[in-house]
């Protein structure tokens, strides 16, 4: 057999790499990296969901605390207001404590206020009203009352109304209901045109004071129609403050 030899010439040297390296890299270190990585990720993981939880429990926590303080400012307003019967001093007092004549002496002088008009005093008369109102009911009343306050300058036509009954309903929780029966004549270029008997509807609620207010009872709903078509209609009421 002729070897390399005998060929003149050497053999080609075999070199293995050293054990544990490829390309130069350290292959002995490679499951370490492995793991470590896998534990970096792993933890980095834990950690975004535990501060996705801390802040899935903060804003839960802090929708509750804000509904808790909000519902409690309602109940604060609720439970107490400030009545100024003279505009002067202010006094304390909760839905309970109104006095029946408080609301009486309110609702005479809403009906008064809308009922007693003519073509010089009209506009403050239905603006005096009007701010008692939710702001709803204040811009129906405008809208409504409008033609009505030009036939009453135009025609110099004067309305002066007369309380023969009442009723005030209350829920004992600050809302009343008002059914006042009235009189009603109406004069015309100094010329008397008769008399109807007329029924007033308000529902009227107490609210939180306002600068300027003489009543702190504002009107929801009111409704001012002749007699005869409330005839036949009952009242249910829960408690009676004053006929």
């Amino acid at each position: 057999m002729i070897g390399s030899m005998e060929k003149g010439i050497e053999a080609a040297q075999l070199t293995a790499p050293p054990v544990g390296t490829f390309e130069g890299v350290d292959l002995s270190v490679m499951p370490k990296y492995i793991c470590f990585k896998a534990a970096l990720l792993k933890e980095k993981v834990l950690l975004k969901n535990i501060i996705l939880l801390l802040v899935g429990v903060f804003s839960v926590y802090f929708l509750i605390s804000r509904n808790e303080i909000s519902g409690l400012y309602t109940k604060l307003r609720e439970k107490e207001f400030i009545l100024a019967p003279g505009v002067v001093d202010f006094t304390p007092a909760s839905p309970q404590s109104v006095t029946d004549g408080y609301v009486d002496n309110a609702v005479m002088s809403f009906v008064r206020t809308i009922g007693n008009t003519n073509p010089v005093n009209i506009d403050e008369q239905y603006a005096d009203i009007a701010s008692y109102m939710s702001h709803d009911l204040k811009v129906r009343f405008e809208m409504e009352t409008s033609d009505w306050v030009d036939t009453v300058k135009l025609e110099n036509i004067s309305e002066v109304l007369k309380v023969t009954d009442k009723e005030i309903i209350s829920d004992e929780k600050g809302n009343y209901k008002v059914v006042a029966i009235v009189v009603r004549e109406r004069y015309a270029n100094n010329e008397y045109l008769g008399k109807t008997d007329e029924v007033i509807e308000m529902l009227i609620k107490l609210v939180p004071p306002k600068q300027g207010k003489r009543w702190f009872l504002q009107i929801t709903s009111l409704t001012r129609t002749e007699a005869n078509s409330f005839r036949g209609r009952e009242l249910k009421p829960n408690k009676k403050v004053t006929r």
